[in-house]
């Protein structure tokens, strides 16, 4: 199993390399660069300015040059400053010249996307689990049908439109939710429960629209899971040896129709880091997702590079939790592991 996981680690590093190289080609093929979005805004800009800049950025060095470039400061963590005008460092906090800390966005961004997609992670595993069992044991029943019509609206359904749709409903019809950011603007002259509270109400949205569309995957996955299992021949010997139902269908039914749920939640990983794009721009929380959208508009390529990197990162590494995973769970993949 040592020598397996080892093997692995050693082969992320040249996958993570070469999807970095893919990554940044394909990046350079999209028309444009910063220097057309700076120059947008100055329509007095003339070609020789924009030549400086792009010699500031090295855009003017070739594209295998300029990728050389990146990886060298990659390997050490360094992705480099933002191209946009406050010229932030993009990973970690760094110093200025006089001293003061000046913080990475990436570092800013990551904190509010992991708390908010840790949170619609935990409602879909919480919430999905049982629906998908409940629709299974009441195969072609009213409970099932009634779960089923909810997954295939919850599949159906736009995000960005159920986003806005609630944002009116709850937030300017009835004033019940607030509809943007992740705090109130007199959040820190609120108590600590005060404080809690808010970042709550301000969560709700968000974490319910992040995880709807999961939700409605996940619990039709367990559903079509256990209805797999429970056809086998083992569940009907458990039920010949006259067990309890519960423990036939939790103990033995449900624990075989989640291992496949295993490589799905390793899967997610990155997701916890990519977050949501829709719901962090409509809610305007500057999560990595709203980050990452503002730099594909930017053409800012540190900060893009920077998350498409990390998130490559957790690819790799979710793929080998979902295995090792799936190994511990499963004796006959753990066998055959080592």
């Amino acid at each position: 199993m040592i020598r397996y996981l080892l093997k692995r680690l050693f082969w992320m590093v040249p996958l993570l390399v070469g999807i970095s190289l893919i990554s940044f080609l394909i990046m350079h093929l999209a028309p444009g660069d910063i220097t057309n979005s700076e120059a947008s805004f100055n329509p007095k800009a003339s070609e020789e300015s924009r030549q400086k800049l792009r010699e500031l950025y090295n855009l003017d060095k070739p594209v295998i040059v300029q990728y050389g470039l990146w990886l060298k400061r990659m390997v050490k963590l360094d992705f480099g400053t933002s191209f946009a005008s406050h010229q932030k460092p993009v990973f970690w906090e760094t110093k200025d010249a006089e001293g003061n800390v000046i913080k990475g966005m990436i570092q800013e961004a990551l904190p509010i996307t992991l708390l908010i997609n840790v949170l619609s992670l935990g409602l879909i595993i919480f919430a999905a689990v049982p629906l998908g069992v409940v629709s299974a044991i009441t195969q072609n029943r009213p409970p099932d049908r009634a779960i089923t019509l909810f997954v295939f609206i919850g599949f159906a359904i736009p995000g960005f439109w159920l986003a806005l749709m609630l944002m009116y409903w709850t937030g300017v019809v009835h004033d019940w939710l607030p509809i943007s950011g992740i705090h109130s603007l007199n959040h820190d002259k609120m108590s600590a429960w005060g404080q809690l509270w808010d970042t709550l109400t301000h969560l709700a949205l968000p974490v319910f629209i992040s995880g709807l569309s999961g939700l409605a995957g996940i619990s039709l996955f367990i559903r079509n899971g256990m209805l797999d299992v429970l056809h086998q021949d083992y569940i009907t010997t458990a039920r010949a040896k006259g067990l309890a139902e519960n423990t036939v269908v939790y103990r033995h039914a449900l624990r075989n129709a989640m291992l496949p749920l295993i490589t799905i939640l390793g899967l997610a990983i990155p997701g916890l880091i990519g977050g949501s794009v829709i719901a962090e721009s409509i809610f305007a929380i500057p999560g990595m997702g709203k980050l990452f959208y503002d730099a594909v508009l930017m053409r800012d390529f540190p900060v893009i590079m920077g998350i498409l990197t990390i998130g490559s990162a957790l690819t790799l590494l979710g793929n080998l939790i979902a295995d090792l995973a799936y190994a511990w769970a499963d004796p006959r993949v753990r066998r055959g592991v080592m």
